[in-house]
């Protein structure tokens, strides 16, 4: 028997969501990490900084999947396959498809409140990136589905990875809190990823700043998981962050993109 990819396969899809490995160009990205060290952190202070973008930044991008993904979920509650009978017996009776719903906000909606939150231009342009790449996935593994529907037309300057991952998970059957946490999740392996390629650490210290990160990761999932709306999405910002953002975009000398 065949399982039903957004039902059974919801785990499936939220493992690999979450996994590093996924040809997105998750990569490039350091979670501010290199950023900051160039800035002056020093790398006793990496579980802190972890916790302040689970605190702050990550909340964005989370919100905004868990947005993107409810609004996908909408629409696909609607999608072609349901019929209903009208009128006379049900045995007889014409069959009428039932219209699929408009979803409660579109993508470019969301796009531009997670646009309105990212005051940096090369975070953005990062995000945009990766973005392309997983849309280019969804294109490839469900180009009729709904969140390819939901998703067309979005102008290329708002395919932000957030946005795209999110509509990606809400047709696979991820819940808001699955999707929350998967994005929450991959921004503390940004950072511990990143870390062993910038510092001379012992790889044990970096799964050990993931296990310590569980606490904050509930926190930002009970903040996220039941957003349906832009307007809900979290406006947190992190300043010295975004300073240390704005110089790393100057540097020549980088093995991150941000």
């Amino acid at each position: 028997m065949r399982h039903s990819t957004t039902t059974d396969g919801a785990g499936m899809a939220s493992l690999l969501l979450a996994d590093s490995r996924l040809p997105v160009g998750g990569y490039t990205a350091s979670g501010g990490l290199e950023p900051a060290l160039l800035g002056g952190l020093p790398v006793h202070a990496v579980p802190a900084f972890i916790a302040m973008r689970l605190a702050t930044v990550a909340r964005v991008e989370a919100g905004t999947a868990v947005v993107a993904s409810a609004a996908v979920r909408h629409l696909h509650a609607g999608a072609p396959g349901c019929t209903c009978t009208q009128g006379g017996d049900a045995a007889t009776a014409e069959p009428v498809p039932v219209p699929v719903p408009e979803p409660a906000f579109a993508s470019e909606d969301v796009a531009w409140a997670w646009a309105a939150r990212n005051p940096v231009a090369a975070v953005r342009d990062s995000s945009i990136a990766q973005g392309r790449a997983m849309l280019r996935l969804v294109h490839r593994l469900r180009p009729d589905g709904p969140a390819a529907q939901w998703l067309e037309g979005l102008p290329r300057p708002l395919t932000a990875r957030a946005v795209v991952l999110g509509a990606f998970a809400g047709e696979l059957g991820l819940d808001g809190a699955s999707v929350a946490r998967v994005v929450g999740y991959d921004d503390v392996q940004s950072v511990t990823a990143a870390a062993l390629k910038l510092e001379p650490l012992d790889p044990v210290d970096a799964v050990a700043w993931t296990l310590d990160s569980a606490s904050h990761l509930d926190d930002l999932v009970a903040a996220c998981a039941d957003l349906v709306a832009p307007y809900d999405i979290p406006a947190h910002s992190a300043p010295q962050l975004e300073a240390w953002h704005a110089a790393h975009a100057a540097t020549e000398r980088k093995l991150f993109r941000v």
